[in-house]
């Protein structure tokens, strides 16, 4: 059975607290011990409190003095690059939380004015909406028929247009081309060797 999780608030109980210390005490100092081993850097762990007679400390006290000397030592830019604190990680938090609530929010407003043009579209006189509802649904509709105006003026657009000049595709590309009919002489063959074909009969006969 999965073990409930604990609600995160200080503990009042002497007992409880004592014992809850122990136990993430012990758990905190095998997480450095592990990322030491794992990633192959330096790192200490010193956990103390007023209750307890010395502090828990891990690896030993001249390793971690050692350690601590160090970091200490490096420059102020280098050493608070990525570091954090309480204050900064809740305010971080709540910046991304209230990103999303705001994203939510214009989620909603958007699919509630979709709501409202469904319902104009559908006979709906407006009469229950308020002054900032009307205003929304208004500029809804403006938004829309820009959006349908500037299709159909690329729509009916000729095609050297469209296609930003060059060869023109599509409809009217391409000249017609007329039938052949009583006005139009059926061309056979050489165009030269018809006309001189035709003078030659003609000067046979006579």
């Amino acid at each position: 059975m999965a073990r409930s999780k604990m609600k995160l608030e200080y503990i009042r109980d002497n007992a409880s607290r004592r014992s809850t210390l122990r136990k993430r005490s012990k758990g905190i100092l095998k997480k450095v011990e592990e990322i030491s081993v794992l990633c192959g850097t330096d790192a200490c762990g010193i956990i103390y409190s007023p209750e307890e007679a010395a502090a828990q400390v891990w690896p030993q006290p001249m390793d971690a003095r050692r350690i601590l000397t160090e970091f200490n030592n490096l420059p102020e830019l280098e050493r608070t690059r990525k570091m954090s604190n309480h204050l900064a990680y809740m305010q971080e938090r709540i910046n991304t939380l209230t990103e999303k609530v705001v994203k939510g929010e214009n989620a909603n407003t958007e699919a509630e004015v979709r709501a409202l043009l469904y319902e104009g579209f559908g006979g709906s006189d407006f009469a229950q909406l308020s002054p900032y509802e009307v205003w929304a649904v208004g500029n809804a509709l403006d938004e829309l028929m820009a959006k349908v105006f500037e299709k159909m003026r690329v729509m009916s657009l000729p095609a050297e247009a469209q296609t930003g000049g060059g060869v023109a595709v599509g409809p009217g590309a391409a000249p017609a081309i007329p039938e052949a009919g009583p006005s139009t002489p059926a061309v056979m063959g050489d165009s030269g060797s018809s006309s001189s074909d035709g003078g030659d009969s003609d000067e046979d006969d006579c």
